[in-house]
């Protein structure tokens, strides 16, 4: 009877280890199971953007606003200061510069304009010359942007006369004749009233050795001021 009784006590003792190892078993896959239970939801319920996606977003989109900065500075330069006005033009035209000088002033007439590089601005500007009465009134303006950066007085008793750029010479026709007297690039030029006579004045640059052509307007005579 003591024997059975041990053997008794030993299928007892092995089977309630086995029912405790199942119960652990099950517990440990539960828990796996609500875990991927979880993960699964949260996936399900977080929103289409993540913090990786959002940081990635920025990312491009400052590498956008990047770029778009850089096409505006370079577009925004205009003309450098070693320009060839012959073949390149600033964004204010000859035309737009004189209206501007002519609604600044008021009254009056156009006796000269003039577009050259100002070393102090570091810019391209027009000069505009306008007579009212006895007021002489020299108008800068930025070629680039059209806004007016100077505008001064003087008493005068010169009489002057009107420009025109179109009659009785274009600034294209001038500018020929000019150039079948001097090479080089254009780097100034300006139409005026001066000694009773309307001219164009080129400035040419040629490796460094300046070349001034005058051109009349009236009698299309060209003369060479080196």
């Amino acid at each position: 009877m003591k024997t059975n009784r041990m053997a008794m006590s030993t299928v007892a003792g092995l089977a309630a280890l086995t029912l405790g190892l199942a119960g652990c078993g099950g517990s440990d896959s539960d828990n796996g199971a609500d875990e991927a239970q979880n993960s699964s939801a949260a996936s399900e319920s977080a929103p289409a953007g993540t913090a990786a996606d959002d940081d990635q977003s920025e990312d491009t989109d400052d590498g956008k606003d990047e770029a778009k900065d850089s096409t505006q500075d370079s577009s925004g330069k205009g003309l450098s200061a070693d320009a060839d006005l012959s073949s390149e033009s600033p964004a204010t035209s000859a035309e737009d510069a004189i209206k501007t000088a002519e609604k600044e002033v008021g009254n009056g007439i156009v006796h000269g304009i003039e577009l050259d590089w100002d070393d102090k601005d570091q810019a391209w500007q027009y000069e505009v010359s306008i007579l009212d009465g006895n007021t002489d009134h020299d108008v800068e303006i930025d070629a680039e942007t059209g806004k007016i950066v100077k505008h001064e007085q003087d008493s005068t008793d010169d009489k002057e006369e009107a420009i025109d750029l179109n009659d009785p010479m274009t600034f294209d026709e001038a500018l020929k004749l000019a150039q079948e007297k001097a090479e080089g690039k254009l780097v100034g030029w300006k139409l005026e009233y001066d000694d009773e006579m309307k001219e164009f004045q080129f400035d040419f640059d040629q490796n460094g050795e300046e070349t001034e052509v005058t051109v009349d307007t009236d009698s299309k005579r060209v003369s060479v001021d080196d």
